[in-house]
């Protein structure tokens, strides 16, 4: 197990989840003491929700990481995935003996795909914002859907009602947890429509749900509860550094009042 999966307290065979997790109940309500895995998980399964995924899918995962969310879609009778990220995925062994197919391609999100063949859906959990440009990272999702294809992707979005301190402060902040501007969806918290990027790109919006409190709340929240357990020399491991950076441009962020995190889904313009 890594040491970030292990300080988080994740449980269970490899591979393990990375990203921030939706820190909430079944009933909905904020719960930053459960386990890490179940938190993670379950952002996963809000992506799934929001795109009806099903047996009849062809798949294509942006970020898969080591590969925790093919257990997940293959609970869902999906059988064909394809994965990008910056490293290799790895199917679970158990996962092949039920005869899901893989394919994984080492890329960037938004640098131009080898030619891969169309797919039904698209998700992208906690990914996309680390990638230098969202317009190309879009442009791609939009290529390579079949017509009316479904996609889900959970992203930061940055108020665009700033002062140029405001600006100064949270582009900062962004860039020191390696993240672009350019990166992270850009919107008028004002504004109630879909922000335009998606339509320039060939992409209708059929839903945003804010999760800030669950993700970007939950997390931070999850962090501190988790430090309290933790030993002087754990709290010393580069790993729990770098989570605990996150947990601080969390709350940071949260404090703003000026960036959300939010699910975005829709479907393929025809």
């Amino acid at each position: 197990m890594d040491a970030q999966s292990r300080l988080l307290g994740a449980a269970g065979p490899a591979p393990h989840w990375g990203n921030l997790g939706a820190w909430i109940s079944e009933d909905n309500q904020l719960s930053p003491n459960q386990p890490y895995n179940e938190a993670a998980s379950r952002l996963a399964l809000l992506h799934a929700a929001a795109v009806g995924l099903n047996e009849h899918d062809n798949l294509l995962e942006l970020g898969a990481g080591t590969g925790a969310s093919l257990r997940l879609w293959a609970s869902h009778g999906v059988r064909n995935i394809i994965t990008i990220d910056q490293a290799l995925t790895t199917l679970p062994v158990e996962l092949r003996k039920l005869g899901v197919s893989h394919q994984s391609i080492q890329a960037d999100f938004d640098a131009p795909w080898s030619s891969l063949p169309l797919v039904d859906v698209i998700i992208a959990v906690d990914a996309l914002y680390h990638a230098r440009s969202l317009d190309s990272s879009l442009r791609n999702i939009a290529t390579q859907l079949t017509p009316q294809g479904r996609w889900a992707i959970s992203t930061l979005q940055v108020n665009t009602d700033l002062t140029r301190s405001q600006k100064a402060q949270i582009k900062t902040q962004l860039l020191a947890c390696g993240i672009a501007w350019s990166g992270v969806c850009h919107q008028s918290f004002s504004n109630l429509e879909p922000p335009s990027i998606f339509k320039q790109v060939g992409l209708n919006v059929q839903r945003i749900d804010d999760l800030t409190k669950s993700v970007l709340v939950g997390f931070a929240l999850a962090i501190t509860h988790r430090e309290q357990g933790l030993s002087p020399s754990n709290k010393l491991h580069p790993a729990w550094w770098k989570l605990s950076l996150t947990a601080r441009l969390c709350r940071s962020l949260v404090a703003s009042d000026k960036v959300r995190y939010v699910l975005i889904s829709g479907e393929k313009a025809a």
